[in-house]
């Protein structure tokens, strides 16, 4: 019978070398840097739109709460065009290590104001992952995870908003 860290040595030995491919360090985003061999390949998730009935001098900083609190670090954030983009960070879970290799994932949020107390926002997450990601099979698995966690993320801006909006109108 194998021990657990037998098996784990034959399973990462025959793993294909791009698997095992190493990064440079990270730029600036937090992307490391690939391999001229083992470029990055993107997926951009499907973009999550939500109507908020705050204006968005409210909401920005209710999304970067929101963001922070998941341990995301904002990478830029630009009020001017309304636009938060976090940096890159490494996803660390087994399965996706295996089927996918080494993935990194970054969120996008755009704020558009529809009036003095309305906004769009517009919700995405990327991937990156220097294996190809359509036909793979833990694809589904993924955008469903990514789903859950774009619905979790806009539940806690507008919790945050609506906590918020309670408070200022007990303590004036």
């Amino acid at each position: 019978m194998l021990q657990t860290g037998t098996f784990s040595l034959i399973l990462i030995a025959s793993l294909p070398p791009p698997v095992l491919a190493r990064d440079g360090p990270p730029g600036p985003d937090g992307l490391p840097r690939a391999a001229p061999r083992h470029p990055w390949k993107l997926f951009s998730g499907t973009p999550r739109t939500d109507t908020l009935s705050f204006p968005s001098s409210d909401v920005i900083p209710a999304a970067r709460r929101a963001l922070e609190a998941d341990q995301w670090e904002i990478f830029t954030l630009d009020t001017g065009r309304g636009e938060m983009v976090t940096r890159w960070k490494a996803l660390h879970h087994p399965l996706l290590w295996l089927f996918m290799g080494k993935a990194e994932a970054r969120c996008t949020v755009t704020f558009r104001p529809l009036g003095p107390s309305r906004t769009r926002v517009v919700f995405q997450g990327d991937l990156a992952s220097h294996h190809d990601l359509k036909g793979n099979p833990m694809l589904g698995t993924a955008k469903r995870a990514y789903a859950k966690a774009a619905r979790k993320w806009a539940a806690e801006v507008r919790q945050d908003l609506s906590d918020r909006r309670r408070l200022s109108t007990v303590h004036p």
